[in-house]
């Protein structure tokens, strides 16, 4: 698969990188491994936490378009 997810506690703190948000009231996020990207930013990204479906938001803002593209095709809900 391309694209693997993981639910994670989430460090006391932190915000979800697609929507600058924090986790509060909530402690789970999602970390996500891909090959679709180099491997600098894929280990950027292996180090993120997410609120469930906010990975596309932040794939179009780095321009990461091969993973954007991918989530699109397979439901950004998914990711």
């Amino acid at each position: 698969m391309p694209v693997t997810k993981k639910p994670s506690a989430v460090p006391k703190g932190s915000i979800c990188f697609g929507c600058n948000q924090s986790f509060e009231g909530n402690p789970v996020g999602v970390q996500f491994e891909t090959d679709l990207l180099p491997p600098t930013m894929s280990g950027e990204l292996r180090g993120l936490y997410f609120h469930p479906g906010h990975l596309l938001h932040y794939a179009r803002r780095r321009e990461w378009h091969n993973l954007a593209d991918f989530i699109v095709l397979n439901g950004p809900a998914n990711f």
